[in-house]
């Protein structure tokens, strides 16, 4: 008789924060950190920049290559579990991470959000789109452990 594994795989966490006109570097060194914190949460991160086509010089190449990236990320998002979205540079448009957002709302991914807006409250919009808002990291991937994994009990008992 073949036993079954006991151990579930870990959820996957889609990771969204301010890429365009960052130093790669940082983006590389943020993503280690937040792939640790996610791993001892008992989560497993999926880094959208990963794999990502390279935007082309031409006007024409980077139109193929815009739509390239979004598809490659779109993809990723699609068989992820819940995103954490770090929303914490203050006075940052954050056009990529709203639109990602806005596909895991109707996929029904929940999307926890790390704000930081200074004085300012979470926009309407953003209060309707994000299953949760907090003002750190921390906080935020422990609302996620504690969700993501009340729900594995509940289908599994």
């Amino acid at each position: 008789m073949a036993l079954s594994n006991p151990i579930a795989p870990q959820p996957q966490i889609y990771f969204a924060r301010a890429i365009d006109g960052e130093n790669p570097a940082e983006i590389r060194f943020l993503a280690a950190q937040v792939g640790r914190e996610l791993s001892q949460a008992g989560l497993a991160m999926v880094d959208p920049t990963s794999g990502t086509p390279l935007l082309g010089g031409q006007e024409a190449e980077y139109a193929s290559s815009a739509r390239a990236i979004v598809d490659h990320e779109l993809s990723l998002l699609r068989r992820c579990d819940a995103v954490l979205m770090d929303m914490s540079i203050p006075n940052r448009n954050y056009i990529g991470c709203v639109c990602e957002m806005t596909y895991a709302h109707l996929w029904r991914i929940p999307c926890v959000v790390v704000y930081s807006g200074g004085s300012a409250q979470p926009r309407p919009w953003l209060l309707y789109h994000a299953a949760a808002i907090f003002e750190t990291r921390e906080a935020a991937i422990g609302h996620l452990a504690e969700v993501l994994k009340a729900g594995a009990a509940s289908t599994n008992g």
